[in-house]
């Protein structure tokens, strides 16, 4: 825990909860829960919002709950944020239990006036920790960004519902199909849907007209992980390898599956269509390069990949699964298939890749539905009114 974790940063007078008067201004303390600070969406999008929490209303520390990441340099560095904690030391790992503890403690010593967690595990770890007693008069925000109902099995959902839906006083997520879900099976719960921030370029994708000889270029992102689908894809394509087309395809991401999915693109022989270039910081130079994005999740909320390749106006193929059917409307600004599915899969791959003039219809559409649903500075406001809410 950092040294100066007891010390005020700023010198106020107490008013009503935590709320402190400097300069004539309140300062809202919020401490946030989060897994660890890596290159992954929800990381991204708390970056997102921590660099627009301004500096002079709202002071911040952010607990990391399982490991430090690759971005924590990254998030010390924005204005708001006082301090990052780490629950875990160098040369051992923490029980649950043990962290709960350290979690109070760190809750006493920062003093917040709301917390905020994000995925499951540190919202379960909130929920713990607050359930014990710890910290219960103090307003607890969970953020459930994925589809619980579709990716748990029993024994993880009944502590979710005990942990997490029964603890927390808001429930957050980030797609509107899975806020409904939730109202309809927690009625006496405060559920909100606020859309993820976008940081887009001002380039758009145009169709690239290739000759007839020259490889399509399918491009695939996200984290090698089973949820993520990414061996279905791998199907797909060795189904597509069998069609009238020349293409080739790229995964950008990093994940556990690697060698798995490498292995079984070899055992494809689809070794020289197939490329893993790793985690890329530009995804958009990639994005405006290729032919067609491809989304087959098994599960997801409103995935930040998906949402960005319909936005530089690029036709996409995804799952018809969770937030996704908020997003794609199929046939007219994308192609939505069942997950699982690599025939319908490489059908759809195959629809766009070979008509130029439906791939175009259906890029134009996508960036119109993007630019209607999301406007950063509405979802700032959302949630700031949601900390307000809490507070008042």
């Amino acid at each position: 825990m950092a040294s100066n974790q007891l010390k005020e940063v700023f010198d106020g007078v107490s008013l009503s909860g935590n709320w402190k008067l400097i300069t004539g201004k309140l300062i809202m303390r919020i401490l946030y829960v989060i897994d660890s600070m890596t290159k992954d969406g929800a990381e991204s999008q708390l970056l997102k919002t921590l660099v627009q929490l301004p500096s002079d209303r709202y002071e911040v520390s952010v607990v990391l709950s399982r490991a430090e990441g690759e971005r924590a340099g990254e998030l010390a560095s924005i204005p708001c944020v006082q301090e990052v904690i780490t629950l875990t030391s160098e040369n051992r790992r923490r029980h649950l239990l043990e962290k709960a503890f350290a979690l109070a403690s760190v809750v006493k010593a920062t003093k917040p006036d709301i917390v905020h967690s994000w995925l499951w595990y540190s919202n379960f770890l909130c929920g713990l920790s607050r359930k014990i007693g710890f910290w219960r008069r103090i307003p607890f925000v969970a953020s459930q960004r994925g589809d619980y109902h579709a990716r748990y099995g029993k024994f993880r959902l009944w502590l979710t519902e005990k942990l997490i839906y029964n603890t927390a006083g808001i429930l957050l997520t980030n797609a509107e199909p899975i806020q409904r879900y939730l109202c309809q099976r927690y009625t006496d719960k405060k559920i909100y849907s606020i859309p993820n921030l976008l940081e887009l370029p001002t380039k758009v994708w145009q169709q690239h007209r290739r000759s007839k000889t020259e490889e399509k270029l399918i491009v695939s992102v996200g984290r090698f992980a089973p949820e993520k689908g990414h061996r279905y894809l791998i199907m797909a394509l060795n189904l597509l390898k069998q069609q009238d087309i020349a293409w080739r395809c790229t995964f950008l991401g990093e994940g556990e599956l690697e060698a798995e999915l490498r292995s079984l693109v070899e055992e494809y022989e689809l070794s020289s269509q197939i490329a893993f270039p790793g985690f890329c910081e530009d995804v958009f130079s990639v994005l405006l390069t290729a032919d067609v994005f491809v989304l087959p999740s098994l599960h997801e909320s409103s995935p930040n990949a998906l949402i960005e390749a319909m936005a530089v106006g690029m036709p996409c193929v995804a799952s018809d699964v969770g937030g996704i059917v908020d997003l794609i409307e199929d046939e007219e600004n994308g192609l939505r298939v069942l997950p699982e599915d690599p025939e319908a899969l490489a059908s759809a791959l195959h629809r766009i890749l070979m008509d130029s003039d439906f791939a175009t219809a259906l890029g134009q559409n996508a960036r119109a539905t993007i630019r209607q649903k999301f406007d950063s500075t509405k979802s700032m406001q959302r949630l700031e009114a949601i900390y307000q809410q809490l507070i008042e």
